[in-house]
């Protein structure tokens, strides 16, 4: 589903990095996205209120992480008010479908500074959450820590899934 209106005036920052955002996503490059992070990027986890990803490098590799979890990534036209935009995103991950919202600030540079995803429906973020945070906490804690936090993680997934699967026929 594609967001269709008036496009953002030429003075906006948040439309190059964007539209640069949606490039990357759509062509899983994690470099392009790099290109427009200011250096003190925070970049607020989907998953968890309690983590946050600091600095250009540490987002930079969170989305090559991402970027080699999800699949057939499409994008919509973005929406900008000011120095906010957002856009969103259908993909797959592990076959699971799920759809995404990114919510960007920038600054006056065309940097991104504070980024926010949103995920639904349940059966993908948990399909998401039982596959990249291993990954993420084994390259950024070790191959060990990434084991435990897939042993963790994917047993909640398949319960998550499997109650979506029945609780919407009880309501």
């Amino acid at each position: 589903m594609s967001v269709s209106g008036t496009p953002a005036p030429a003075t906006s920052p948040v439309s190059p990095a964007l539209a640069a955002l949606r490039a990357a996503g759509e062509s899983s490059d994690a470099d392009l996205v790099a290109e427009f992070l200011a250096p003190d990027i925070v970049f607020h986890s989907p998953l968890t209120a309690r983590l946050r990803f600091e600095g250009k490098e540490e987002v930079v590799a969170l989305h090559r992480d991402i970027f080699a979890v999800l699949d057939d990534l499409t994008t919509t036209e973005p929406l900008v008010l000011g120095d906010t935009g957002s856009f969103s995103f259908h993909a797959r991950v592990r076959g699971v479908e799920l759809e995404a919202m990114n919510l960007v600030r920038c600054n006056g540079k065309e940097q991104i500074v504070d980024y926010k995803v949103f995920v639904r429906p349940l059966p993908g973020l948990v399909t998401l959450f039982a596959t990249l945070p291993p990954r993420v906490s084994a390259r950024r804690r070790g191959r060990l820590t990434g084991a435990l936090v897939a042993s963790l993680a994917r047993p909640l997934a398949f319960a998550l899934r499997t109650a979506d699967l029945f609780a919407p026929r009880f309501l």
